[in-house]
This record gives C-alpha cells, sequence and structure tokens, in this order.
C-alpha cells in the first residue's frame, strides 16, 4: 500500500512539473517590468487612476490598491508585455473582455463600469 501512494505521490508531481512551463508566474516574488496597466475611474482616462502589475490576478475589486473598484473602471491604458482581462462579475466569472499590449481604450463599451475582477498576464491568455 504504501508503494501505491509513492507511485501516486510521483505521479502527481511529475503531473505538476510538466505543466509548470504553461501556466503564469504569479509568485509575488515575480516581477515583470513590461507587464503594467493603468485603470482609469471614468472613460477618456479621467478620474482617479490607479496601476496594476503582473502577471497578477484580483478576484475582486473591491480594495483594490486601498481603494473601491468594482464597477468603476472606465478606460485603460497598458504596457508593452501587459494582457488585461476584465470580468463582470466577481471570481473572474461571466463576461470577460482581453486588452492586448501597448492598447489605449478611452471606452469599454458594455464593460464600462461593470468590471469586478481582473487578470494581469505577461503572455497571451
Amino acid at each position: 500500500m504504501k508503494l501505491h501512494q509513492t507511485i501516486i505521490t510521483l505521479i502527481g508531481l511529475l503531473t505538476l512539473a510538466s505543466c509548470a512551463g504553461h501556466l503564469p508566474n504569479t509568485s509575488p516574488a515575480y516581477y515583470n517590468p513590461n507587464c503594467y496597466a493603468n485603470i482609469y475611474e471614468h472613460s477618456g482616462f479621467r478620474g482617479e487612476v490607479v496601476q496594476v502589475q503582473g502577471p497578477s490576478s484580483y478576484s475582486s475589486l473591491k480594495h483594490l490598491k486601498g481603494r473601491d473598484w468594482d464597477n468603476t473602471i472606465g478606460s485603460v491604458q497598458t504596457g508593452p508585455g501587459c494582457w488585461l482581462v476584465l470580468y463582470k462579475d466577481k471570481d473572474f466569472k461571466d463576461t470577460s473582455i482581453v486588452i492586448g499590449p501597448n492598447t489605449t481604450t478611452s471606452n469599454l463599451g458594455d464593460m464600462d463600469d461593470q468590471a469586478e475582477s481582473i487578470k494581469v498576464f505577461d503572455r497571451l491568455p
């Protein structure tokens, strides 16, 4: 029985190791200077702004950098190595849009003031 458990553990570790190259690095120690997004309160890059750096994810925007950004994002700018995914609901659920690198989006259309969670990638999601 102990050998069986050891084999299952080894298979699990090998599976995780083989997948490691396919997952974004979200370790707090990992930092990509080209992966950032400026998030604005209103369309047209008006109002308060906050910068998020990635790779990172925010399952709720209620306390993003000390402020409630839930259902508030009106425009965004992404850095040269950043893909930003905005989700309509918290915990990365419902409708989403992807904004690629070096993009300035002054109006989010149907997602204007709708985002409740975001993910910041340093590669195509």
